[in-house]
């Protein structure tokens, strides 16, 4: 996609057969030289504009935007990724014809065989930074496939309960069979459900959807177009997009996420309006499971902030009082993060980040497993 990703680039050839037609006519010298430096300027330009999209882009291949719910993952992907920035630290992602994080890149039937759970959650369930097998849905797939069970997970980073809710919505309408849900909700997902409000989705004409197409490959492969598509055009439709200058832009808005839990600033800027909201879309997954007959699960737990300050229980009472009303089974970490010493919170981190390592993957796969096992044998369920 080097040079040809960038809308320059195309602009380059649409002057350069123009040039090719005029030159015809206009035989004079400063013509020509006119017309020969303004074309290599714009081939010069697509060629730096190709550089810096490369440099400055972080986002893979296999994500795509989609207008049922605002992004996900491409089909049937087979790629090397890294989610580090030290650009040393690979792993390959599969994605299943469903567009689902999976062991491979395997064919999904509609129709299930047997007994099939899926995951909906953000970047700590989609498992971002390891390979499927480190991940907490690849741990617990091995074991449930054990018992013959199938397990999907349509975990994607920067997801939230509006995005869980289309996407679930989405694949039941296709004719997608499942048993029970697992709804992974994180600190993060009160914000998202702030910058997600403006997003309406919408069935694409077979014109849209061939632009959504040309869309996503011109933002990653061209620095000029995605950035005057941010800050021109995004902004404009959703003032609460990632880097509107109500964060403080996109470096201070990854800050913001976290703080609606401990900062009452936090909670009045965009705290209350995410909570209702996420509830809000959290009662429409409860209402269509009950409507399909899906056992209906809700986890939560804190950030490493959160459990070395023992500061993020809004979550956890939020979630709570919530499966508490419904009789939802409710799987909480608080209390296994919160009794750790410092040093075992952080070591269960990527450092500098604030997702699990495999090793926090593994410990919080293990938790889960418990949780079921002692679900299916009757015991209480959450220890809390």
């Amino acid at each position: 996609m080097f040079v040809v990703g960038t809308p320059v680039f195309y602009v380059a050839l649409l002057f350069l057969g123009l040039f090719l037609i005029l030159k015809k006519f206009f035989k004079g010298t400063a013509f020509k030289v006119v017309g020969i430096n303004f074309i290599v300027i714009l081939f010069l330009i697509a060629l730096f504009d190709s550089v810096a999209a490369m440099l400055f882009n972080k986002a893979d291949p296999f994500r795509v935007s989609d207008n049922f719910y605002h992004h996900g993952l491409k089909a049937m992907a087979n790629e090397k990724t890294s989610w580090k920035s030290d650009g040393v630290s690979f792993y390959q992602v599969y994605t299943n014809s469903l567009g689902f994080v999976d062991e491979t890149d395997r064919e999904v039937p509609l129709k299930k065989s047997g007994k099939r759970i899926m995951i909906l959650g953000d970047s700590f369930m989609e498992g971002v930074g390891y390979p499927w097998p480190q991940t907490v849905p690849g741990i617990l797939s091995e074991r449930f496939k054990k018992q013959g069970i199938e397990l999907l997970n349509a975990a994607v980073i920067s997801y939230s309960p509006k995005i869980y809710y289309l996407k679930l919505k989405h694949f039941l309408e296709m004719g997608l069979e499942i048993d029970e849900l697992y709804v992974f909700i994180d600190i993060s997902d009160i914000i998202d459900e702030v910058v997600y409000d403006y997003f309406v989705p919408k069935e694409f004409s077979q014109s849209e959807l061939k632009w959504q197409k040309l869309d996503n490959f011109f933002i990653k492969g061209s620095y000029i177009y995605r950035s005057t598509k941010t800050d021109y055009f995004a902004m404009q439709i959703n003032p609460y997009h990632e880097n509107a200058p109500i964060w403080g832009g996109l470096a201070n808005f990854y800050g913001w996420k976290p703080r609606w839990t401990f900062d009452d600033e936090a909670m009045k800027l965009y705290g209350e309006k995410g909570i209702a909201s996420a509830k809000k879309h959290i009662e429409l997954i409860r209402e269509l499971c009950e409507e399909k007959g899906i056992k209906l699960h809700i986890g939560v737990w804190p950030w490493e902030i959160q459990a070395h300050n023992k500061n993020g229980r809004k979550q956890y009472d939020i979630w709570k009082e919530y499966t508490d009303k419904y009789h939802i089974d409710f799987i909480s970490l608080f209390d296994t993060f919160e009794a750790m010493s410092d040093e075992d919170i952080s070591s269960i981190f990527i450092k500098n980040d604030i997702h699990w390592n495999d090793k926090g993957n593994a410990i919080v796969a293990d938790y889960i497993w418990q949780h079921i096992v002692n679900n299916s044998e009757g015991k209480n369920e959450t220890a809390q």
